[in-house]
């Protein structure tokens, strides 16, 4: 079985509809959503569908995706932002990847929900398999032991999924699989293109410098506490 663990925080715009799709999914899975404190209606959405488990957490996204883990009864972990849509077949062909066992941890590649030329070439470089090129929203896929065994996610304001991936490509294969997520770009479209990729890359360049996340999460996105960023 695969536990799909969802960090939200102020989603209900778009929560129905990411859920109607994910529950379309084939397989053995059970459905988390780890919700930092969402004021929003974001709960009302959750409580119109049977069988999804709600998780009251805060302090961050790692910390709410480690408080949906501790829950979660799945052989597979799957963690998964609320504005991204899986392929087809996405939770059987996790399920083929880890049947590997060299492979630690792996993703998908990316495409984003704009047609925008912008938007194409980064899902080019999405489709490397590297830690700079490999975010949250490509729903990373991992062993629930495996998971236990590295401490889960480091609560820090940033980078959280760049740390942990960079533990797990120490211990085994991090795969990439060709099939495509589809994230929003609204952030990209409320801050700006270029702006937000600049802003996204000088961070992540700085975190590998040695830069503080929470220094990061302060200077670059506005947050004063945990739990800030989305």
């Amino acid at each position: 079985m695969i536990s799909v663990i969802i960090p939200i925080i102020n989603e209900a715009e778009i929560l129905e509809a990411f859920l109607r799709k994910l529950l379309n999914q084939p397989g053995d899975w059970e459905i988390f959503v780890a919700d930092g404190g969402s004021m929003d209606g974001t709960r009302e959405v959750l409580s119109r569908f049977a069988g999804i488990k709600l998780v009251r957490s805060g302090g961050g996204r790692g910390k709410q995706m480690n408080d949906g883990a501790r829950q979660a009864q799945g052989e597979f972990l799957l963690f998964l932002h609320a504005d991204t849509t899986l392929p087809a077949n996405a939770l059987l062909k996790i399920e083929e990847a880890l049947a590997d066992s060299s492979v630690a941890a792996g993703c998908f590649s990316l495409e984003f929900d704009h047609p925008g030329r912008f938007f194409r070439i980064l899902s080019i470089f999405s489709r490397i398999n590297h830690p700079f090129f490999t975010y949250g929203d490509q729903g990373l896929f991992l062993r629930a032991n495996t998971f236990r065994e590295i401490g889960g996610f480091k609560e820090i304001p940033v980078m959280e999924d760049v740390e942990i991936q960079e533990r797990l490509r120490k211990i085994g294969t991090f795969v990439k699989l060709k099939e495509p997520v589809f994230t929003s770009a609204r952030r990209y479209q409320q801050n700006g293109p270029l702006r937000q990729h600049l802003i996204t890359t000088g961070v992540v360049l700085l975190y590998h410098l040695g830069v503080s996340p929470l220094y990061l999460g302060r200077r670059y996105y506005g947050t004063h506490r945990k739990g800030e960023i989305r």
